[in-house]
């Protein structure tokens, strides 16, 4: 993976993606903008999910469902750092605190950084937007909560990420 550590800048700036055509092979095919959405969304997806797991079946197994509650937060939450990661990948966002555009390398130690931080930010996000709108008694202030948080989020840990690949390097 060429760029610099921690980072995977080419998605952003190609219209190229790899593909799967069957037989064990990959090859290269240059997409439209909306197949290149398709694609980096469904990457993001994984991406995110993967590493929430187990924070999202205790929420699933501990919490009700009622409308500005813990699942309700995790969700929207969960669905703004799927888009967030997207956009960030695509190139259509620039994420926050770097000028190095893309989104974040696969690596074994970035890998466990993803469980670690996004486990951690959804966390915030259920728990804290439930205690937000339970608190002020606001039932829409959770879902606020979640896409700003969310969106903060995913928007600086490519920067994160960097900057501690640049400095395990060392």
């Amino acid at each position: 993976m060429s760029g610099p550590p921690g980072r995977t800048p080419r998605p952003a700036e190609t219209n190229t993606r790899r593909s799967f055509s069957g037989h064990g092979t990959l090859t290269t095919v240059e997409k439209d903008g909306l197949g290149l959405l398709i694609d980096d969304t469904v990457y993001a997806f994984a991406d995110i999910s993967v590493p929430c797991i187990p924070l999202l079946y205790v929420i699933m197994v501990t919490t009700a469902v009622e409308f500005g509650g813990v699942k309700s937060a995790a969700m929207i939450g969960w669905l703004t750092m799927v888009l967030g990661t997207a956009l960030i990948r695509g190139g259509w966002v620039q994420p926050l605190f770097t000028d190095i555009p893309g989104w974040v390398s696969l690596t074994p130690f970035l890998i466990g950084l993803r469980f670690l931080y996004f486990n951690l930010v959804l966390a915030v996000i259920a728990y804290g937007g439930d205690f937000l709108g339970n608190t002020v008694q606001v039932p829409v202030l959770p879902m606020g909560w979640a896409v700003v948080i969310g969106g903060l989020a995913v928007g600086s840990f490519p920067a994160l990420a960097g900057a501690i690949a640049t400095r395990r390097q060392l």
